[in-house]
């Protein structure tokens, strides 16, 4: 058990999880990893559902207690360890931060989610037998979610919800570039929690459709990237090694 009693429930490839290992990382945090296999279903067992009832990652257990919900949990541990403030002092600058980190659940995740499904997750789902999908689907707590392994297991996500992921994708794009006008952060002169949640999906619309970023239309864009990826937080969680306990000098 670490120094201050974290352990992070999360998945690698997992977006949300990316946002939480960066804050976690960024703040120097100690924190005891438990790696579950997405594709193994590993995250509808029972145990876990205990802590998680919507058996999504990721999951924080801080002394004994779960937070669930990835940007509630990064505003969680900057209440919890302020020793290394990652929100803007400033009141505005404050509520643009907040803007973003609702954009990145309320759009940014909306743009990737059908894409990498298809991606990743339909290959699992299409190796399984009708009666092993059955049971499968039955383990799933969230409708929303039932419907999405079986939708992926059968017939995929129609080009129409595709089209619009790669239209929220073009408004995640645009709409940073707009911000990164205005200073080099996204919520202005800090670099904050909107930086972290937003990392993981441009990320993402990267590796899914890099055709969508070209260098003329989103050059403020790509260089606030290319100071993300220098960053050494950022390669420790997007890189993630299950090292158990993990932690990195503030920067």
């Amino acid at each position: 058990m670490s120094e201050h009693n974290l352990i992070l429930y999360h998945g690698l490839a997992s977006t949300c999880s990316k946002k939480v290992r960066l804050c976690l990382f960024e703040k120097a945090l100690q924190f005891e990893s438990r790696l579950l296999d997405l594709q193994k279903f590993e995250q509808h067992q029972p145990e876990y559902l205990k802590l998680n009832p919507n058996g999504v990652v990721p999951t924080l257990v801080h002394k004994g207690r779960p937070v669930v919900e990835s940007t509630i949990i990064i505003e969680y541990l900057d209440d919890a360890f302020p020793e290394w403030p990652m929100r803007p002092r400033d009141p505005y600058a404050r509520a643009q931060m907040r803007l973003w980190t609702k954009f990145s659940d309320d759009v940014a995740y909306k743009a990737v989610y059908a894409p990498t499904w298809m991606k990743l997750s339909a290959p699992a789902a299409r190796n399984l037998s009708p009666e092993e999908l059955q049971s499968t689907l039955a383990r799933i707590p969230t409708k929303d979610r039932r419907d999405r392994w079986e939708t992926v297991a059968k017939s995929g996500f129609s080009e129409a919800e595709l089209q619009d992921a790669y239209d929220k994708m073009v408004e995640c794009l645009t709409r940073a570039e707009a911000a990164l006008a205005e200073g080099p952060w996204l919520a202005g002169s800090d670099y904050s929690l909107a930086d972290m949640a937003m990392a993981p999906f441009i990320d993402r619309i990267r590796n899914l459709r890099p055709d969508l970023i070209g260098a003329a239309e989103y050059p403020l864009l790509l260089d606030w990237y290319a100071r993300m990826r220098a960053r050494p937080a950022f390669t420790r969680a997007f890189d993630f090694k299950d090292e158990r306990t993990t932690a990195l000098p503030n920067i």
